[in-house]
């Protein structure tokens, strides 16, 4: 989940782009201005960073988050965020976590007005919004599209149905506030500048969205009021350090600088980013705004899987971009996953270039230490690019068994373990995503 993006446009546009439920107001609070040329960067927090964790613990949580983050993402087939899960502790079927485990794995920092947010970074949503609702109203930077109804809906929350956005996510998770405009501090590289962004004040919200800490999510989505939206840029990317170290930082960077800060020039692999037919796929249309790329093969050791069928994936191209089968990329997602057909040819690759034979243990999918092959890479090819993922960033070695940071699940899912020191570069503008390995992000430019 994450937020942010501005501009003046009418309600009703934003209803139609972004499928949100807005209320009936004359427009959106955000200014109309030419494309952004402006650099900017921030730092993604991963979640655990205070917690104390053990390699262990943290493995554990990873993949509880990753396999929560899938059936999030797989409940919306079924439904366009109908049900109402804000009081339940069980996500669906028989995985339950805590009430307040989240699925996301990274968080912002951003300087709102007079406070700091504490926000979830999410490239599968489209709205910035906080959960600091007392910060919103008597807050002179801050300014509701409807003040009036903006105040009813802090003194009873049934008055004020004409002004508030409900906006929906995976698995019936839900948040409800009213919109306004807030000054957004941006760390430019020379100082700091700003900038009003449309913010949603929210008012209820499913518990399970947000870590404890968390106070609300920055969409990066595509959809026109995120992040990547508001700043007017065309380019936003970010390279993200060990997962198993939590207390790593890790660089995000939007605007003029997002591909030479992110490794410069020379050596990207780059893919188209792929529209997604809705329909076909059965995802409620929030689901355009995300980011996909068409999976062709996988290989170990020059053991290739072959090339996919669509009917392969779940996740289907439209018509008008080919009869593909798609992957999302999503950094929120810890894990990677597969479809079925996917997750078993990557189990017959296993076997033939290292003999290996994938079970399920404890929830994760494991095999015996290989007698030869190696520690290879695995090898994702999109078309026009190959991502070469080490041995470390997909298989955790055990003192028995080794385990893959791979899952079956009903969508394939590129999780962010496998993008751990890859500098990843989203061009909207040409519709392409970019991705180069780098020895450690930390040595990238500041």
């Amino acid at each position: 989940m994450a937020m942010a993006y501005i501009r003046v446009l009418a309600i009703s546009i934003l209803l139609l782009l972004a499928s949100i439920n807005l209320p009936k107001v004359t427009a959106a609070a955000v200014s109309e201005e030419a494309p952004g040329s402006g650099s900017y960067q921030f730092e993604l927090i991963h979640v655990d960073a205070n917690g104390n964790f053990s390699r262990e613990q943290l493995i554990r949580r990873a993949l509880n988050k990753a396999r929560m983050r899938g059936v999030m993402l797989s409940a919306a087939e079924h439904k366009d965020g109908d049900g109402d899960d804000t009081n339940s502790g069980a996500v669906s079927g028989s995985f339950s976590v805590p009430v307040q485990y989240s699925p996301y794995t990274y968080i912002m920092e951003l300087k709102m007005g007079s406070t700091t947010m504490r926000a979830v970074a999410d490239t599968g949503s489209d709205i910035i919004w906080t959960n600091q609702h007392m910060d919103c109203i008597g807050n002179p930077s801050f300014t509701p599209t409807n003040e009036s109804c903006a105040k009813a809906c802090l003194d009873e929350k049934k008055q004020c149905i004409t002004c508030m956005i409900n906006q929906t996510y995976g698995g019936g998770k839900k948040m409800k506030g009213f919109l306004g405009t807030e000054t957004l501090a941006l760390p430019t590289g020379n100082g700091a500048a700003t900038k009003d962004v449309a913010l949603v004040c929210a008012i209820e919200w499913s518990p399970k969205m947000l870590p404890e800490d968390g106070q609300g999510v920055v969409g990066l989505g595509r959809g026109p009021m995120s992040l990547v939206k508001q700043l007017r840029v065309t380019q936003f990317s970010y390279c993200l350090r060990d997962p198993l170290d939590a207390a790593l930082r890790s660089p995000l960077w939007f605007g003029g600088n997002a591909q030479s800060a992110a490794g410069g020039k020379d050596g990207w692999r780059t893919t188209a980013l792929v529209e997604i037919s809705t329909e076909r796929s059965q995802l409620p249309v929030w689901a355009e705004n995300d980011y996909y790329v068409q999976l062709d093969e996988i290989c170990i050791n020059d053991e290739c899987s072959g090339p996919f069928k669509q009917e392969d994936f779940k996740l289907k191209s439209s018509h008008g971009d080919g009869d593909k089968g798609l992957m999302l990329v999503d950094s929120g997602c810890t894990y990677t996953h597969l479809d079925t057909k996917i997750f078993d040819a990557l189990k017959s690759v296993l076997y033939r270039a290292l003999g290996v034979t994938v079970v399920e243990k404890d929830g994760m999918n494991c095999f015996k230490a290989p007698r030869s092959g190696g520690k290879p890479d695995l090898v994702l090819k999109f078309p026009k690019a190959d991502m070469s993922v080490p041995w470390a960033s997909y298989v955790e070695e055990g003192e028995q068994d080794f385990c893959l940071y791979i899952l079956e699940g009903r969508w394939s899912i590129l999780g962010n373990f496998q993008q751990h020191n890859v500098s990843m570069l989203y061009d909207l503008d040409k519709k392409e995503l970019s991705f180069k390995r780098v020895e450690e992000c930390s040595s990238l430019t500041k």
